[in-house]
């Protein structure tokens, strides 16, 4: 039951704030369509104030305009304007309102907000240094009094007050529903403003939640990699190791195809010189080999040589000279193993 009546005030609440803000947007939109749509413009209502000072409805019945939203024309005597001829230094041209009413007592024996004024700049040459401004003003309380006489006889919910002299000429305009709003709808106002702000907020929040939500994961998953990648870092290390020995045992095993063993060479050449030669001295360096010793005949071992095709670049190196009373001839030998 306690959650019933604390949760039942405060749906309520909320229904009413909605209908607030509802009903602020909806004259709002209101004041819009009044704008735009030029047929709707209200009707100019025209009243003469008499010698008694209560004002008489120019044209029309009464009962036209009961509880009707209108502009109203108020015609006065001449005599009821305050009219004053200033000189301003050309800089207030963009402010002139702000800047009589700042001074306003100055040129009138009442204060701004007791008065209802307009300012006309006089045309002058381009460039001056100053400017003439000619100001009427009529006390605010003698049309209050004026105001209320309208909605009392006549029921008309004045919208736009234009103030004119006998020769029909409007000197001061006041905007009456502005004021009725700017006095009576600043909570609404507030209101709006405040859910406006809300609305927005929200909308902001749905775009950016998930730009947020999709930067942590982001984050997270770089966070992931590098710490994978500090995981793997000994194994990278071991397999660049193991690339890099593999790379030097290729290029050893492509040295030693390319150079054949020195037990290779030796087979070879004794199976190439078998049965008429011995040798003294066998040199290996790669693929070339320098051989001593002596032959049976040194031109029989050359042309066993010159014969066999894996060897090649066979020289003598030295005279040939026969020794052990001509059995064998002395040699110094050099050639080349080929693959």
């Amino acid at each position: 039951m306690a959650n019933g009546i604390t949760r039942q005030p405060l749906i309520q609440n909320v229904l009413e704030a909605l209908n607030r803000a509802l009903e602020w947007w909806l004259y709002e939109l209101g004041e819009i369509l009044h704008l735009m749509i030029r047929f709707n413009k209200p009707q100019l209502v025209e009243f003469e104030v008499s010698t008694a000072d209560e004002p008489v409805l120019l044209q029309g019945e009464k009962k036209r305009y009961a509880d009707a939203r209108r502009n109203v024309s108020l015609r006065l005597d001449d005599q009821a304007f305050l009219f004053r001829r200033i000189k301003l230094p050309a800089a207030a041209r963009k402010n002139i309102d702000r800047v009589v009413g700042y001074e306003f007592n100055k040129y009138f024996p009442m204060d701004a907000k007791h008065a209802l004024f307009a300012c006309k700049v006089v045309p002058a040459v381009a460039g001056a240094a100053s400017i003439e401004i000619e100001i009427w003003a009529i006390r605010k309380a003698q049309i209050d009094m004026y105001l209320s006489a309208i909605r009392q006889h006549y029921e008309i919910q004045v919208r736009k007050l234009y103030l004119g002299n006998s020769d029909a000429q409007v000197l001061i305009m006041r905007d009456i529903e502005k004021e009725r709003r700017l006095a009576d709808g600043d909570s609404k106002t507030s209101f709006g403003r405040v859910l406006t702000i809300a609305i927005a907020g929200l909308l902001l929040a749905l775009v950016v939640y998930p730009v947020k939500r999709m930067d942590g994961y982001l984050e997270q998953q770089q966070q992931e990699t590098a710490r994978l990648e500090r995981q793997a870092q000994p194994i990278i290390e071991l397999r660049q190791q193991t690339t890099a020995l593999n790379e030097r045992f290729n290029k050893l095993a492509d040295r030693i195809r390319e150079t054949p063993s020195q037990v290779s060479i030796w087979s070879h050449l004794t199976r190439s010189m078998a049965g008429q030669t011995i040798l003294d001295r066998l040199e290996i360096d790669g693929r070339n080999v320098r051989v001593s010793g002596r032959a049976s005949s040194v031109e029989g071992l050359l042309r066993s040589l010159a014969s066999d095709q894996r060897i090649a670049d066979v020289k003598i190196n030295g005279p040939v000279k026969a020794v052990e009373e001509g059995q064998y001839e002395s040699m110094n030998l050099t050639l080349t193993v080929k693959e």
